[in-house]
């Protein structure tokens, strides 16, 4: 195994994927944890290739933001290319998700993470083009970091949504399996593709952290393409009775088919989720009982109503903006 890249000490392989293998590794200098991605030798030894490569990786440094991942460094260590990223500890939202509906109100608060991120990612003209949950870590802390945002067209998943676009995806392919079902109709078309095309994903995610299960499934990969193309997906009340109905037409805006009916933005569907937060969190006060109360009942029931009332004013001046 290799033991230095450049300023990093390498600690141990975390992984590979379609850029390369991952280390994880301590930057001597700064005295930081990274995740470090070594290009395959192929790319980095084709020119062409290769200066593509740096070119897409460069354009990604410009991004800041608390959910995404930053990328720190590309390095060039006699010939062997790298990118030191922000090491994230956590777990994979596919883990925490693993087919069942997780908390609604954590669902929602990861959803308005993801697409703040994906508002600022977009605002730098950067898309993702591959989001699902392998591609996002939840922290300790509860907060969601996207990962490999704006290199789709280097990484296996990007790579396997292309193949499914061409109609030459394995049927039996467990990686492509993971990615397709995250697909975009313009992306299984092949045609083209604009931020839209994440917040298609976005919804996507958004149903399987809410119901647990994908909102569109087929026995192979090109019935799975056929079907995000064709098939309406069904609202996730249906299959989880527990959820707000204010759910239903959120997520149904951003699998809409048409890039003409989905959200415009991400920050639009980041704002009516915020909205369906502060929905709920006044429904939950209001339902919570009074308890057991040894002093001044009165005055402790009053200032309870009081927070109820603050909250749903809270929520009718959110849900007011956003038709403005």
């Amino acid at each position: 195994m290799l033991e230095t890249l450049g300023q990093y000490k390498i600690l141990d392989r975390i992984g590979a994927g379609g850029i390369g293998e991952v280390y994880r590794a301590r930057d001597t200098q700064l005295g930081r944890t990274v995740a470090l991605k070594l290009l395959t030798s192929d790319v980095a030894a084709d020119d062409e290739l290769r200066e593509r490569f740096l070119r897409d990786a460069s354009a990604t440094m410009v991004l800041s933001h608390p959910n995404i991942a930053a990328l720190y460094e590309i390095g060039d260590d006699q010939g062997r290319v790298f990118l030191a990223f922000e090491f994230v500890p956590g777990e994979m939202l596919n883990g925490v998700i693993a087919g069942r509906a997780i908390n609604p109100r954590r669902a929602i608060n990861l959803g308005i993470q993801i697409a703040d991120a994906l508002a600022d990612a977009h605002a730098a003209g950067i898309l993702h083009a591959d989001l699902r949950p392998d591609n996002i870590i939840v922290t300790p802390k509860g907060n969601a970091k996207i990962l490999d945002f704006g290199l789709s067209a280097w990484t296996g998943g990007g790579a396997q949504r292309r193949a499914a676009a061409a109609m030459t995806a394995d049927s039996a392919d467990t990686v492509a399996r993971s990615t397709i079902p995250y697909m975009s109709p313009e992306q299984a078309l092949g045609e083209q593709v604009d931020e839209r095309t994440d917040i298609f994903s976005l919804g996507t995610v958004l149903f399987e952290m809410l119901t647990g299960r994908l909102p569109f499934s087929a026995s192979t990969s090109t019935a799975l393409a056929m079907q995000i193309v064709q098939a309406a997906a069904p609202a996730p009340s249906t299959l989880n009775r527990g959820l707000p109905r204010e759910l239903d037409a959120i997520v149904g805006k951003a699998l809409a088919k048409s890039l003409e009916l989905r959200y415009e933005t991400a920050a639009t569907l980041a704002a009516e989720l915020r909205s369906v937060a502060a929905i709920l969190d006044v429904r939950s006060a209001a339902s919570e009982p009074a308890g057991v109360v040894a002093f001044h009942p009165r005055k402790r029931s009053s200032g309870r109503w009081i927070v109820v009332a603050l909250l749903l004013l809270a929520a009718l001046a959110a849900a007011a903006w956003w038709r403005r």
